[in-house]
């Protein structure tokens, strides 16, 4: 119940006109007034499913603006037992009173959203507050019709850390009507600043079309696993939250896992880093030397909400891309050297870590940064075999970028020490701007690898445009200056 985008940051809506980090699309409701659907006549689909993660999504992963509005009227936050929290969860649903189940977000994973809202509104940036205000927020729960009766949960606490609440037997109906696309759609335009796009426009209408058909239900939860939605409830500072991150991990991970995830380990008595760039060359280090992701020697220089998934659900990934991530690291281990001459730049609620002077070596490969160049050394290639010989480039990757200092990894401080944040990473990296003109160059240029990567009915404007507000314009500008500089 997280996404790809900072902290709440939206993007582009997708092909099914759904916003990244907003609540998806509901699937198609019927919902008979006043009386509830008989129970023989519930349909098990994958809407069904899909229904119950978005009411999930608007209990759990409410925004950043109303989490703040909860600290005021409950400054305490969380609750102080597993079972109080799933109470508070039975009683949100059953009484219809879903905004009050933002006081159970940990404020480590909140912290993530609120730092977005730093951006300055005025930079010509898709200012996503406007999408997860209160008052946004407010707007789309009141296009849901709910007639939910009740709801069970079952607490199992597994350490002093972390809880399972599992949410079984919801019982009731739910509509969304038609005019929260109205409604989202209001609030994109505003957050754009601009009107929309022939193309965004489309995307509405099709998401428009979402709610053409009607379905009913009776148990929403009978298409998840045992018929139950696993909910991730962790300690913090004393007190229990629901944390959408480590449910999101719970949920993808199923059944199907390599080992039990490690529910009692410990990924609160750690040593951070004494520095920025120690958090860095600390943790790359630490899988060099064979530490695997479910070490402390290696999460220890992670923040708070990384760090869980990492102590708890690393050893349980049992996906192809645990295997190709085995591989890696062992060709990491035993090829590459790295000579840290890392620097940072203090920012509003942390530091950003750049390349400066470091380089690596693996193999017949070597990278030499210096600022904002890199000299790299590649075997030169003969008739599709590789030569005894090397060619080496040098290219100026920050070219085009208007504010390239922000380029580098996002580290953040608490009493421990400084770790390092992949969240804020991303997210930061999408507040990379670029001069006029140069996203056209890229696109214009790199004209296959980024018309096969989004659409070949695509016009170059939106291919901008969609990029522009994925915040991707900072990346693929990197991109092309390697690309256009390349032999």
């Amino acid at each position: 119940m997280s996404n790809q985008y900072f902290g709440g940051q939206t993007g582009q809506p997708g092909s099914n006109g759904q916003f990244p980090g907003q609540m998806p699309p509901p699937p198609e409701v019927n919902q008979f007034s006043g009386q509830m659907p008989p129970q023989l006549a519930q349909k098990r689909n994958k809407p069904m499913a899909l229904l119950a993660m978005m009411v999930v999504a608007a209990l759990v992963v409410i925004g950043g603006g109303a989490y703040a509005i909860t600290r005021v009227l409950f400054p305490s936050g969380g609750y102080s037992t597993p079972d109080d929290l799933a109470a508070s969860i039975e009683t949100a649903v059953e009484t219809n009173s879903l905004m009050s189940l933002a006081n159970a977000l940990p404020p480590s994973e909140v912290s993530i959203s609120t730092a977005a809202q730093q951006v300055d509104e005025g930079d010509g940036q898709f200012n996503w507050s406007k999408m997860t205000s209160p008052e946004a927020l407010g707007d789309y729960i009141n296009e849901i019709d709910d007639g939910i009766t009740s709801i069970d949960s079952a607490v199992d606490q597994k350490s002093d850390s972390v809880a399972i609440i599992t949410l079984r037997n919801w019982r009731g109906t739910m509509s969304v009507r038609s005019g929260i696309v109205d409604v989202v759609r209001e609030h994109f335009v505003e957050a754009k600043g601009t009107n929309l796009s022939a193309f965004e426009q489309d995307l509405f209408e099709r998401m428009r079309e979402t709610f053409m058909h009607d379905d009913f239900y009776a148990d929403m939860l009978a298409d998840f696993r045992d018929s139950g939605l696993r909910l991730v409830a962790v300690n913090e500072g004393g007190r229990w939250y629901v944390s959408p991150l480590m449910t999101m991990v719970e949920q993808t991970l199923g059944s199907d896992r390599r080992a039990a995830p490690r529910y009692d380990a410990d990924f609160t008595d750690v040593e951070g880093a004494s520095s920025p760039e120690e958090a860095v060359s600390g943790m790359v280090d630490a899988l060099r030397n064979g530490a695997s992701m479910s070490d402390k020697d290696f999460y220890r220089f992670l923040d708070l909400p990384e760090r869980r998934i990492a102590a708890v659900y690393a050893d349980a990934d049992s996906s192809s891309l645990f295997a190709v991530w085995n591989l890696g690291m062992n060709e990491f281990r035993n090829n590459v050297q790295i000579d840290w001459g890392l620097s940072s730049t203090k920012v509003s609620g942390g530091a950003i870590v750049s390349v400066g002077t470091t380089s690596i070596t693996a193999d017949d490969y070597s990278a030499s940064f210096n600022g904002d160049t890199v000299t790299y050394t590649v075997p030169k290639s003969d008739r599709g075999s590789r030569s005894s010989s090397k060619k080496s480039q040098t290219v100026r990757f920050t070219e085009g970028l208007v504010n390239p200092e922000r380029l580098g990894i996002f580290t953040v401080r608490d009493s421990t020490g400084w770790h390092v944040s992949a969240a804020r990473t991303y997210g930061n990296l999408t507040m990379l701007k670029v001069t006029d003109g140069v996203l056209d160059q890229a696109i214009d240029g790199g004209a296959g690898e980024f018309l096969d990567y989004y659409d070949t009915d695509m016009s170059r404007d939106e291919i901008r445009e969609i990029i522009s507000l994925r915040g991707e314009a900072g990346i693929i500008v990197i991109a092309w200056n390697f690309m256009k500089n390349s032999d």
